[in-house]
């Protein structure tokens, strides 16, 4: 999964919103791990919560369990981690920006600003699956040597997994049991990220790209958001159909996010119907309808948007942006 800009990554100002992002979005309370190659990697504190949590529920019912969950969940953190490095590199690679990688509950969200054309979105979104396509033979090989060439391991059937569980000696001792967990959730992460087209999964992201080489940006927008808020109730009425609740939460934010992105997408359409008539035209008394809003100034901030996204702008722009548009539904 990527950030495109789409407002989530507003930042703060001042030494605590340096540690824990921004104070004002709760989707952005992290703290930072480390920085690497002009990439900032973040943890959200929710995930932090949940990583403890989830460890010590496990050590109230033995050790050993312990030791497979922390096990597991590095797996799982390593691989989404090296996913969303996959959608930075890629990123760069067309001539965009990437600089922030946030490991949160639902996976990760890489902060990349690709060219404005279906063809950088479209290279910037398949390099975080290209990366799981990468892994799977080294981790495919790699379990077939730990395990004596246990093949049904490999091609396994992801809708019965009864065989799987911590029985390290099934696998050929805490090592083979280690590749097949990485194997797993290298297959697991790359099957539902392309196969479930709903934001901000990968798979919504390939279809818009798509979409927007035939048919226009606009048009991608509108067809994309129907596609992912029908995947979400779908995929909704499925996970609580058989009980699984994590998938459940996954597609309510599924389509929280698809939503996000419609109103969105119409505040940045609003300018080419409403806004210029509403700067233009002079209220009462001479005075700008805009509350004292300079008209260039607003069709600069927009150009802006339009061209860097909604991140780029300062607090001083939002805040003329946000005068400007509380006047505009006054008047």
């Amino acid at each position: 999964m990527y950030d495109t800009g789409s407002g989530w990554r507003d930042g703060g100002s001042g030494r605590w919103s340096r540690i824990f992002g921004d104070g004002d979005n709760p989707l952005r309370w992290s703290l930072p791990l480390y920085r690497a190659w002009g990439i900032a990697v973040r943890i959200h504190l929710i995930f932090i919560v949940i990583i403890v949590a989830r460890l010590i529920s496990t050590l109230v019912e033995n050790n050993l369990g312990i030791v497979f969950m922390a096990t597991w969940m590095a797996c799982l953190f390593l691989l989404v981690l090296l996913h969303e490095y996959g959608h930075c590199i890629a990123c760069r690679k067309t001539g965009g920006e990437a600089d922030e990688i946030l490991m949160w509950p639902l996976g990760g969200l890489a902060s990349c600003l690709p060219p404005n054309n279906w063809k950088a979105h479209l290279v910037t979104v398949l390099g975080g699956p290209g990366v799981n396509v990468v892994l799977l033979p080294f981790l495919a090989g790699g379990l077939l040597a730990a395990t004596g060439g246990q093949w049904e391991l490999v091609f396994f059937n992801p809708l019965d997994l009864d065989g799987a569980g911590t029985d390290a000696s099934y696998y050929g001792g805490f090592l083979g049991w280690t590749l097949w967990t990485l194997h797993l959730s290298n297959v697991m992460l790359l099957a539902f990220n392309m196969l479930v087209p709903m934001y901000p999964m990968d798979g919504a992201r390939v279809v818009h790209a798509l979409i927007w080489k035939s048919k226009g940006k606009a048009k991608a927008d509108r067809l994309t958001w129907t596609i992912g808020i029908v995947a979400a109730i779908v995929l909704g009425t499925l996970a609580f159909a058989v009980g699984e609740m994590m998938l459940f939460a996954i597609a309510i934010f599924g389509g929280f996010v698809c939503f996000t992105e419609q109103r969105r997408q119409r505040f940045l359409e609003a300018p080419d119907e409403d806004w210029s008539m509403s700067f233009d035209a002079p209220a009462k008394g001479g005075e700008e309808q805009s509350g004292g809003v300079d008209p260039k100034e607003i069709d600069r901030i927009l150009a802006k948007i339009s061209e860097k996204g909604m991140k780029s702008l300062s607090r001083k722009e939002k805040k003329r942006l946000g005068e400007a548009s509380s006047s505009t539904r006054d008047s």
